[in-house]
């Protein structure tokens, strides 16, 4: 039976021991149906010999001594599909885990597919089932069964022998540079905080007006913020398309708000009252100074096909090494190659020139050939 750490003196030796390990395996079992910021109710470590379950709602625990080992440069933290584990010691620690690994980004690089998941990953490369009865648990009730506890650090247990089977296979392709490079993002901050002014650009959007778009901009800001300060999740507050709907309020009040198809008030009238001093402001805003979506690029006649062809290439140099296409390049770079354009083009850059990029150039410049072959689908031929 692994133990539940529950006070701070239990967890300060543990995070002691477990800082002279190399690397450690993380995971959390978080809540956010109901929050904006998810509720962390379970921390999951493990070193090469001991796994043990964090408990951070008991009573009085403090997570300095967890954040200061997940902020130790000397232990690598391994997590599998991070971004949400991440975000929530972002919140915490006020900084990020690193040096970090991703065992999802790592599958992709090793050719175990694209986004593969931790389960899928388990069965694969450790031919193991994983126990799925505690999948649909409520973490935030106390007291946790056994049976939770168990399931949730076998998450940890299993990520250890996933992380070196995929680090020796790094090592053996001599891609574990790879890596590095794709951790980045992960390990960018801004990654995990929305900025008010560009909540709205999350939005699916039928009406590109600058000034509808003002509009979206200040109802999108004012829903981000209360949802922040009243700590609930964002559609408690409006859902989008309501929020769109408010964006094209011409005069900005309660009845008008009362007035559109799905919005229920969530708060008392007078809190919709920054929020229509809001629109005001923005519909008042000088047409210069509204927000404009980036204007859409056409690709010149012809060019479409020819990133269809540069498609296929990366879809052959892909499978050639059994990395995921979307690893290598993606569909700006498609087009990007295909217009001729060359600075500031990723796939032309580092690895990914020397797996992708350099043949792209070549079938551009009429040095490289497609060809089917056969059972092995498209592959590329230099021409003389």
């Amino acid at each position: 039976m692994h133990p539940i750490i529950t006070d701070t003196a239990t967890l300060a030796a543990c995070c002691e021991r477990l800082a002279h390990e190399t690397f450690i395996t993380v995971d959390t079992e978080f809540m956010r149906e109901k929050t904006y910021y998810p509720l962390l109710c379970l921390v999951q470590l493990a070193g090469e010999g001991e796994a043990v379950a964090i408990d951070p709602l008991a009573a009085g625990i403090d997570l300095t001594p967890l954040y200061t080992l997940l902020a130790n440069p000397a232990v690598l933290k391994v997590f599998h599909a991070c971004r949400q584990d991440m975000e929530i010691f972002y919140q915490g620690m006020n900084a990020l885990p690193a040096p970090l690994f991703d065992t999802q980004v790592a599958a992709m690089v090793c050719g175990y597919g694209e986004s593969i998941g931790y389960e899928a990953l388990v069965n694969r490369v450790l031919g193991l089932p994983v126990d799925k009865s505690s999948r649909f648990t409520d973490w935030s009730k106390r007291p946790l069964s056994d049976k939770q506890i168990e399931y949730a650090i076998g998450d940890v247990l299993h990520l250890r022998g996933i992380y070196r089977a995929l680090q020796k296979r790094l090592d053996e392709s001599g891609r574990t540079g790879w890596i590095e490079e794709e951790m980045l993002p992960l390990l960018d901050p801004r990654t995990y905080v929305t900025d008010p002014d560009e909540a709205w650009k999350k939005f699916r959007l039928r009406n590109s007006s600058p000034r509808f778009l003002a509009m979206l901009q200040a109802a999108a800001r004012w829903r981000e913020l209360t949802a922040r300060a009243r700590n609930v999740p964002r559609g408690r507050i409006m859902k989008d398309e309501t929020l769109a709907e408010v964006a094209h309020l011409k005069s900005p009040d309660f009845a008008a708000l009362q007035g559109i198809r799905g919005f229920y008030p969530t708060m008392h009238a007078a809190h919709y009252e920054p929020l229509f001093d809001a629109l005001r402001e923005a519909a008042a805003l000088p047409s210069s100074e509204c927000p404009r979506l980036p204007a859409r690029e056409v690709m010149p006649e012809g060019c479409e096909a020819v990133a269809d062809l540069l498609r296929l290439l990366l879809k052959a140099c892909a499978a050639k090494q059994h990395v995921v296409p979307r690893l290598i390049a993606d569909k700006d770079d498609l087009d990007a190659l295909a217009m001729g354009k060359r600075e500031h083009v990723h796939a032309l850059t580092g690895w990914r020139y020397d797996m992708f990029g350099q043949y792209a150039l070549r079938l551009l410049a009429g040095g490289t050939a497609l060809k089917v072959d056969g059972s092995n689908g498209i592959t590329f031929v230099d021409l003389p």
